[in-house]
């Protein structure tokens, strides 16, 4: 018979059993728990276990930040006054908006929370009274105590933020022109930089030069027709055409779009800047 020779690892653990470092291992003498050969997510229940974490440890963002919003009555039920209560829907709004700006899979609809629906809600808790406070995105309609997906407001008298996952056809489409004007000046701008300062070739500009050209003029109709669906004001809508001349000032203009609301049209939503 060959001998079997004893490999790197063979050797060291029969060495470390020599010298008893697993004699007193934790759990020795006692049964494995095994829940199952398909299971592949043992090791996270047991990590989840051992650390005595809540299972939102594990939870995408979204997600997370939904299942928080619908804990908010009980969240804030405990707290002593309206400071407190606002303090707490203040800190959830900042991680909404965060997501909002760049979200992360899943894609759920979320909106910031009204501070003075939650306020009110938490107020007739107090009292005894019956206030609904609903998800946003479970219902629909003005109503006490409720949370709005169009409308809601992190704080009395600010915008709504948008999701993109609720958006209509227009403001999806003046998202995507706006982005694709922004990345032509970009590309047209690295093509003037190389003919006039580094190899005075204009070939980047005969290139972008007519991609930024066609991308301008989609723009400006696809404002204006986002504009008459969305309802956007006159102001709003010079805004939006005048971002189209400076470089990069479009994506500009559909970030703070997305930010105040107006990406929110009559099919959607409830608009702030309706036109008369």
């Amino acid at each position: 018979m060959l001998e079997r020779h004893e490999s790197v690892v063979e050797e060291q653990i029969r060495l470390a059993a020599e010298r008893g470092a697993f004699d007193d291992l934790p759990g020795k003498g006692r049964p494995l728990r095994l829940d199952g050969p398909d299971d592949d997510s043992w090791w996270v229940r047991g990590w989840i276990e051992r650390e005595g974490l809540s299972g939102d440890a594990v939870l995408p963002t979204s997600l997370l930040l939904r299942k928080e919003i619908q804990r908010l009555p009980q969240t804030v039920a405990p707290l002593p006054d309206e400071a407190a209560v606002r303090a707490v829907v203040s800190e959830l709004n900042t991680r909404i908006a965060g997501w909002l700006l760049a979200p992360t899979p899943p894609q759920v609809p979320l909106a910031p929370v009204r501070a003075d629906d939650v306020v009110a809600a938490w107020r007739s808790a107090r009292d005894g009274s019956h206030s609904e406070f609903r998800h946003p995105v479970e219902g629909s309609g003005a109503a006490s105590g409720t949370v709005e997906a169009a409308t809601a407001d992190p704080e009395p008298g600010a915008e709504p933020m948008t999701s993109p996952t609720t958006l209509s056809g227009p403001a999806r489409a003046f998202r995507a022109i706006a982005v694709a004007e922004a990345c032509s000046w970009t590309g047209l701008l690295i093509g003037m930089f190389f003919k006039y300062v580094v190899v005075f070739d204009d070939l980047g500009v005969k290139i972008f030069g007519p991609i930024h050209g066609a991308l301008f003029v989609a723009y400006l109709v696809v404002t204006l027709v986002a504009a008459r669906r969305l309802g956007w004001s006159v102001a709003t809508t010079l805004v939006a055409l005048a971002a189209a001349v400076p470089p990069l000032f479009t994506l500009w203009f559909e970030r703070w779009a997305m930010r105040t609301g107006k990406l929110h049209g009559a099919g959607t939503g409830t608009t702030r800047d309706a036109t008369a």
